[in-house]
């Protein structure tokens, strides 16, 4: 149903286009693309200053979306009416056949980066039936197939501002995930001795993000005496992040002294933290039980227990979705939220096999993690690391 709308909408911008003329058309698709970035600018934050919405809030992005696409619409209007002045300057009739055949082809151009702005923000909107049905589209996945990557990144900072999670793309373009079906995880995994025992080194990460005017929050571990690790997401933009043992007691502040957005890692050092380091183990397998260790949605410390559903190469992007990445990562039959990022994975002897980072798009018992291959290097550098990097801007949600 979705592709026969587009479809019949494309037609009618094609068929206007044609009658326009291409000094309209091109006036038309300036005009848009001018008055949809002046939105993407300002909406943010007018938003931010008048409305209390976060990112998982729908309103936001319906407003973030109907906002840009009224602004571009203004623009393209405005555009339009100057192009009609100048084209009817032109009289002679192959040169007007060349205008109407260029001016399909400007509208045509200018609905589909219109349809994949929508995309990008339904993609990763708070609404997972929306989000399934732009992923099952096929006139939506070729459009993603041939706009140019640098135009991807162009509007990366806007798609951000919508992703509702704060997780980071984990595959590119718009085509639905590929879920591997395997056993229910046994929820009895969560009660080993091991598992119970990595509680002492499982931290709550916060911080304030004063660039973009909120507060952040995350999981971590540590990886060595005064040593923790997490997402880059969860710290880019803090200058001064926090770490809790099991969420509670003593506050320490945080240096960050790797800060890797393409694989999306950071490594902390905290002065004081004295919590016994997790021990690391080998990859697991598809099939293997594992769990899920953080402080889901910001609240009290919680297990879920996993199962590895495939271990994959992902392509998708860094935690700015102005870079591509390519990632090893575990997809795993779990439930992941926001806040358990940076997170270890467990293994059923307590052992760290991986690193929580993003969930499915697509099904809400799916989640994914980065292999200890995938994270080796960045877990090298941190333990010699010892210099303040800077965090960069924030990141998505």
């Amino acid at each position: 149903m979705i592709d026969l709308v587009l479809a019949l909408v494309i037609l009618g911008y094609a068929v206007s286009g044609y009658r326009q003329g291409a000094v309209v058309g091109f006036l038309s698709l300036a005009g848009f693309l001018g008055g949809g970035a002046l939105a993407m600018w300002g909406l943010p934050r007018l938003l931010d200053r008048s409305l209390a919405m976060d990112g998982t809030d729908l309103r936001r992005v319906l407003l973030l979306v109907v906002g840009v696409l009224l602004a571009a619409a203004l623009g393209q209007a405005l555009a339009v009416a100057v192009g009609v002045r100048l084209r009817n300057r032109v009289t002679a009739r192959p040169a007007r056949v060349v205008d109407a055949l260029l001016g399909a082809v400007a509208s045509v151009v200018a609905v589909c980066l219109m349809v994949w702005l929508i995309a990008a923000a339904v993609r990763g909107g708070p609404s997972q039936s929306l989000s399934r049905a732009v992923a099952q589209s096929r006139i939506v996945t070729a459009i993603g197939q041939v706009v140019p990557p640098q135009t991807g990144r162009v509007f990366a900072g806007f798609r951000s501002l919508l992703d509702a999670e704060g997780f980071p793309r984990v595959f590119e373009g718009f085509g639905p995930e590929i879920i591997r079906p395997v056993a229910p995880p046994d929820p009895a995994v969560v009660q080993t001795p091991g598992v119970q025992r990595a509680a002492e080194s499982i931290v709550k990460i916060t911080g304030d993000a004063s660039s973009c005017g909120r507060s952040q929050e995350g999981s971590g571990w540590v990886l060595d005496r005064g040593v923790v690790v997490t997402n880059a997401h969860v710290v880019a933009g803090v200058r001064e992040p926090t770490v809790r043992v099991g969420g509670a007691g003593r506050s320490y502040t945080a240096r960050v002294v790797v800060f890797d957005p393409v694989r999306d890692l950071a490594v902390l050092d905290v002065d004081g933290l004295t919590a016994p380091a997790l021990t690391r183990a080998d990859d697991l397998s598809r099939g293997d039980q594992a769990v899920v260790a953080g402080f889901p949605l910001n609240g009290p410390y919680r297990l879920d227990s996993a199962r590895v559903r495939d271990v994959i190469t992902a392509r998708g992007e860094d935690i700015y979705g102005s870079k591509p990445s390519v990632r090893e990562v575990y997809s795993l039959y779990a439930r992941v939220q926001p806040g358990n990022s940076g997170g270890p994975l467990l293994d059923p002897q307590g052992h760290v096999v991986g690193v929580v980072f993003a969930k499915s798009l697509d099904d809400d018992s799916t989640g994914y993690a980065l292999t200890m291959d995938e994270a080796r290097p960045v877990l090298q550098r941190g333990l010699t690391a010892d210099r303040t990097v800077s965090t960069g801007p924030c990141a998505a949600g």
